[in-house]
């Protein structure tokens, strides 16, 4: 067996090797990245998930998309067509964008759907008050939560802004690029504070808080309301 006769075969015999390596690289990369693939029903319209826009035409006609394993949101509204027995046409119904929140173990095969829907009347309720259900592959219903899409976004700025809130400025003159993003971010939250309604703010973190934190809260209202007599 000649010298150039061995040294191609190991050469193969590496490469493939290499090629093995990287297909099981590649393989338990895909499996820890999609952990759960989730189905949506035909009368449901995903716009986001996980504040990333979808592309129209990206679902498949089964609208089925894989996530990771952890906590996700989804950005979607109700959509369907009813017969509307009084003017013999039929209607679509559909809902304002609302949001889902949920979160994902390891390999789970998931469904989401709308509760039951029979008739045009049902639809129109649904579609002011949405009610959804998301299920395993054992049909064992899991935890979701449901939350107006103004409300969730009102509290990713209020996040953002308590969040710059929190870090110590740093102004220092031997980097001016600090002081330009604090000054931003002292641009947005000032912004936000000056658009955002007080009121939703207060629901919003109402919601939030704890029962302590509610009865503090609670106490403070009523100091204020003996300072202002």
């Amino acid at each position: 067996m000649s010298k150039n006769f061995v040294s191609t075969l190991l050469s193969k015999f590496r490469l493939l090797s290499c090629i093995c390596v990287v297909l099981l690289a590649v393989f338990f990369t895909s499996s820890k990245a999609a952990a759960a693939t989730l189905t949506l029903s035909d009368n449901l319209v995903l716009r986001d998930v996980d504040d990333k826009a979808i592309e129209q035409g990206f679902l498949s006609k089964q609208q089925t998309i894989e996530l990771s394993k952890g906590k996700h949101t989804l950005v979607l509204k109700y959509k369907d067509v009813f017969e509307d027995l009084d003017f013999a046409e039929d209607k679509l119904i559909k809902s304002d964008y609302f949001v889902v929140k949920f979160s994902l173990e390891d390999h789970q095969i998931l469904f989401l759907t709308t509760s039951k829907i029979n008739d045009l009347a049902a639809a129109e309720r649904f579609a002011k008050s949405p009610e959804l259900i998301l299920l395993d592959d054992d049909k064992k219903e899991l935890i979701l939560e449901l939350e107006k899409l103004s409300d969730y976004e009102l509290g990713k700025q209020v996040t953002k802004v308590v969040t710059a809130l929190s870090v110590p400025a740093d102004t220092s003159a031997n980097n001016p690029q600090i002081s330009v993003t604090t000054q931003n971010d002292m641009n947005f939250n000032d912004k936000v504070m000056s658009e955002v309604d007080a009121l939703p703010m207060l629901k919003f973190w109402w919601e939030k808080a704890n029962k302590v934190q509610q009865t503090k809260f609670l106490q403070f209202v009523n100091e204020k309301k003996h300072l202002n007599k």
